[in-house]
């Protein structure tokens, strides 16, 4: 059985919350204060595919030698 894929299901629902949350900040009087919120939370649930394997990106952080031992 295949399990369809909500990439941007994350993403509609963080956005919607982060969007829920600076109205009710700007409905209390700090929606400047608060206007950077919506675009961080979108950045940081963007969906993005990853085509690094977990040892493509262990001998990327921690060097090439990172596997003796």
């Amino acid at each position: 059985m295949r399990v369809p894929n909500h990439r941007w299901l994350r993403f509609a629902i963080t956005s919607g919350l982060a969007l829920a949350v600076w109205g009710l900040a700007a409905a209390h009087g700090y929606g400047w204060a608060m206007i950077w919120l919506p675009a961080m939370v979108a950045g940081a649930a963007w969906p993005r595919q990853s085509k690094r394997t977990l040892d493509q990106c262990r001998m990327r952080v921690l060097g090439r030698h990172s596997r003796q031992g």
